[in-house]
């Protein structure tokens, strides 16, 4: 009878104390360090074709630990696995995380469906997995999944374990031997100090298995951020940046980039983001890190701005912003959403960055159905102040809405143009909502011109004695005028002192001092 591989002996330990006793983790340690030590010194692929007949040879044989080859035999029956081919130079990490799918409860009579949706979260790079009676085969993911596409794993702590001796010989002078330390010590649960973290980043910048220790630099700032270690997390990333802006092309910049891109998915730029309000110290790094990682950063950042009803926290989301060159392409985006309140907002963000180019996407907006969208347009346009700004604004001065013909007043007003002068005597002719009619003449005196300063005085004057203006448009009027403060409407202030309504009189006369002083 042929003996059982020492590989397979303790993998089925493994395994079995994964599932029968789990929180006895020196066991673990361990079992997974003598598997390593054995793959270690296997150069060839160790197959589970090969581990079926070993098993069925000793099911009966009082000198081996058939429990847990008997329960491993049933497991990868019950998962229905058909072959498993471990690679000799496979990464710690792969080994231990398959053993774990295989400890957790079989799904009978799936072909294996269950298992390979597991081993596919995992992104296996050194296991090749055989599944069903089809003959289906999951092969070994060639380097890092795209970052959008990793899953965020939740930290599952096991006692720490030893490195490996003697495992050096398979990449380069050290290399493997670096590597196999590292995922072990991912496997033990970060034991490492976090200034050895940052040296390995150096490390990984030099090595000939650069894809593979920032593989797992990755995993391990991921464990950062499940602590809430955001800090840590920001100087990884600077520290991994730093790194790459200096490599010359090849596999070690590319594997920093892709290191880079891991990093940069929502969650973990989330966290990065939250340090800006209340971190000044890290607040220009933050900045550039949800920078460089172009509209995903941006969209970070619109979501935190939106999201705050704090000021300062507005006010630094906002100047993060600006500083982010993808931010006008995400909020553009955003203007083609279905959701009314998303266009809004997205309206309302393009008109406080001051991107000017985006005033004819916004233009289009204002014949929009929802009318707080188009009073959002009309806000933001004003702030752009461009020529195409102002004449939709001008043709909002016949919007349906109120409330966007108010917002559309105040931002002509603020662009003090003279050319707008005519469309406001017209807009103030017909405009029947007391409100709107204020901002009107308040507009015409921000800007003076003769027709503008005519109308003003028309609305300064008294009624008929059929039809008496009320007093406040009188009032605004006046004020407007003051504002104005050209020689015509002067002369008519002076005229006004004789007003038979005695409010007239009094803020006629408050208005020529101000201007005699």
């Amino acid at each position: 009878m042929e003996d059982v591989s020492p590989f397979v002996t303790h993998f089925s330990r493994l395994v079995w104390l994964l599932a029968n006793r789990p929180d006895e983790q020196e066991g673990h340690k361990e079992e997974l360090r003598r598997a390593l030590m054995q793959l270690s010194s296997t150069p060839q692929t160790v197959q589970l074709r090969e581990l079926s007949l070993s098993i069925a040879e000793v099911l009966d044989s009082p000198d081996q630990d058939v429990t847990t080859l008997r329960d491993l035999a049933m497991r990868l029956a019950g998962h229905s696995v058909r072959q498993l081919e471990f690679e000799a130079a496979v990464p710690v990490r792969d080994v231990y995380e398959i053993a774990k799918v295989l400890a957790s409860e079989p799904a009978h009579g799936d072909e294996g469906a269950t298992f390979d949706e597991k081993v596919m979260g995992l992104f296996l790079t050194g296991v090749t997995v055989h599944l069903g009676s089809s003959g289906f085969v999951r092969h070994p993911t060639p380097g890092l999944m795209p970052a959008q596409a990793a899953p965020m794993r939740t930290h599952t702590p096991v006692p720490a374990v030893t490195a490996l001796p003697g495992s050096g010989s398979a990449r380069g002078p050290g290399d493997s031997q670096a590597m196999m330390q590292v995922q072990l010590m991912r496997i033990a649960g970060r034991d490492e100090s976090f200034s050895d973290l940052l040296a390995r980043i150096e490390q990984a910048s030099e090595s000939t298995a650069a894809r593979a220790l920032v593989d797992d630099i990755g995993r391990s700032t991921e464990d950062l951020a499940t602590q809430d270690k955001w800090t840590d997390v920001v100087q990884v990333m600077q520290r991994m940046h730093h790194h790459y802006e200096r490599l010359h092309e090849g596999d070690v910049k590319r594997a920093f980039l892709m290191g880079i891109r891991r990093l940069q998915r929502p969650t973990m730029l989330q966290g990065v983001a939250r340090l800006l309000p209340s971190n000044r110290d890290l607040r220009d790094a933050c900045t550039r890190l949800l920078s460089l990682a172009g509209e995903t950063g941006a969209d970070v950042l619109i979501d935190n701005l939106i999201g705050s009803e704090v000021i300062g926290e507005r006010r630094v989301y906002l100047e993060a912003l600006r500083q982010c060159p993808s931010a006008v392409n995400s909020l553009l985006h955003l203007l083609a959403d279905d959701r009314w309140y998303v266009v809004r907002n997205a309206a309302a963000l393009l008109g406080e960055l001051g991107h000017t180019e985006a005033d004819k996407r916004l233009v289009e907006l204002m014949s929009h159905r929802e009318s707080r969208v188009r009073q959002a347009v009309a806000v933001s346009l004003g702030r752009l102040a461009t020529s195409r700004s102002l004449l939709a604004l001008l043709q909002a001065l016949n919007d349906g809405s109120p409330d966007v013909r108010l917002q559309a007043v105040h931002a002509i007003a603020a662009a003090r143009n003279p050319r707008a002068v005519p469309w406001l005597i017209e807009a103030l002719d017909h405009e029947q909502d007391p409100d709107v009619q204020a901002a009107l003449v308040s507009a015409l005196g921000a800007v003076p011109t003769e027709d503008g300063v005519a109308r003003l005085v028309r609305a300064a004057e008294a009624g008929g004695m059929l039809v008496r203006k009320p007093t406040a448009m009188r009032l605004r009027a006046i004020e407007a005028l003051a504002d104005a403060n050209t020689p015509s409407a002067r002369q008519a202030l002076q005229t006004l002192l004789q007003d038979r309504d005695r409010d007239i009189r009094v803020a006629v006369e408050q208005a020529v001092g101000r201007l005699s002083a």
